[in-house]
C-alpha cells in the first residue's frame, strides 16, 4: 500500500512564552525487511525554526528545534508518504543484552501482582508466537476500549485495575504480560489506516501496539490488541519503537514561562493508490 500521512499538532498559550526546546518523533521507520520505506517526509513549523536530528538509541530518527523568541503557539506538521507491504515472517537472531531492555519492569509497565496473576494462563506454553497470538487475543476480549479514562502517564496497573483504556494502554498491558512470562516485547507507536485507530471506528491522534520477539525463526512480531485483527498487516505505518511510551512520545517539548497550555492534534491517514469506481 502507499499511505500518506498528514498530522498536525498545534500548541496554543493564553500568554507568551520563550525558549521552546521540542523533540518530534514523528518520521516514519526505515525497514526494507518488514517492507516499509518511507518515501517522503516533510516538516513544517510555524513559527519558522532550523531542524536537526538524530537517531536515538532504538533506532528511532528523532528532530528538534528550539524556538528563543517570544511566541503564544507553536504548530508542527509533519507529512509524510509511506509504501507497506503485506506482514511477512523476518528472521532474526537478536543479541541477549539487547533483549534485556524489552525483559523487564520499565516507566509505565510493572510487574505487580494482578499482571503476574493474569500472565498465568499463559504459562508453559512452548510456542511462542501461539504464546502471544493468546494472550493478544485475551487482552482484547477482556478490556473495554473507552477513552478518557486513563492518559499518556497510565501505567499498566493503572490500566489492571480499570479494566478499560486506550490502544496505548493495552499495548502496555500486552507487554507486561509478555515480558513477565519471558517473552522480550516493545512499544510500538505509529498509524494504521482504514476506519481509524479504535474498534469504533473513530480517528485517534495516533495509534499504538507491540512487537514480541517469538525467536530466531520469527523474530520481531506486531501484535495489536485492540483490534480484532489481532496481527499488523499493511494497513500500519511504524513510527518508532521502546521499552515503552516514554520511549517514542510523538511530540516532547519544554518551554519557559508561567502560561497555560492547550494542545490539539489531528491525524489524517490515506490511501494514494488508484481505486476505481465501483
Amino acid at each position: 500500500m502507499i499511505l500518506k500521512v498528514e498530522h498536525t499538532t498545534l500548541f496554543e498559550y493564553d500568554s507568551p512564552i520563550y525558549e521552546t526546546a521540542t523533540e518530534v518523533r514523528l518520521h516514519p521507520a526505515e525497514n526494507g525487511m518488514s517492507g516499509q520505506h518511507c518515501v517522503n517526509f516533510n516538516l513544517q513549523l510555524n513559527p519558522d525554526a532550523s531542524v536537526f536530528e538524530y537517531t536515538d538509541f532504538y533506532g528511532n530518527k528523532v528532530h528538534h528545534f528550539n524556538i528563543l523568541q517570544s511566541h503564544k503557539r507553536v504548530q508542527i506538521v509533519a507529512t509524510s508518504v509511506v509504501e507497506t507491504a503485506p506482514a511477512s515472517i523476518i528472521t532474526s537472531n537478536e543479541n541477549e543484552i539487547f533483549l534485556m531492555d524489552f525483559s523487564g519492569e520499565s516507566r509505565y509497565v510493572h510487574f505487580d501482582p494482578e499482571i503476574r496473576s493474569f500472565s498465568e494462563p499463559f504459562r508453559g506454553m512452548t510456542d511462542r508466537y501461539q504464546q502471544s497470538i493468546e494472550i493478544c487475543r485475551h487482552i482484547n476480549t477482556v478490556f473495554r476500549y473507552e477513552p478518557g479514562v486513563t492518559d499518556v502517564h497510565s501505567t499498566s496497573a493503572v490500566v489492571m485495575a480499570l479494566g478499560r483504556g486506550v490502544c496505548q494502554d493495552f499495548a502496555h498491558i500486552m507487554i507486561a504480560v509478555c515480558r513477565n512470562l519471558g517473552l522480550p516485547a516493545r512499544y510500538v507507536s505509529g498509524y494504521l489506516f482504514g476506519g481509524g485507530s479504535t474498534p469504533e471506528g473513530h480517528d485517534e491522534a495516533s495509534h499504538a501496539w507491540c512487537e514480541v520477539y517469538c525467536g530466531p525463526e520469527k523474530g520481531w512480531t506486531g501484535f495489536d490488541p485492540t483490534h480484532n485483527t489481532l496481527l499488523v498487516d499493511e494497513r500500519y505505518i511504524k513510527i518508532g519503537s521502546g521499552r515503552d511510551y516514554a520511549d517514542v512520545p510523538p511530540v516532547r517539548g519544554t518551554y519557559k514561562g508561567s502560561a497555560d497550555e492547550k494542545l490539539s492534534v489531528s491525524v489524517r491517514v490515506s490511501s494514494l493508490e488508484y481505486s476505481p469506481a465501483q
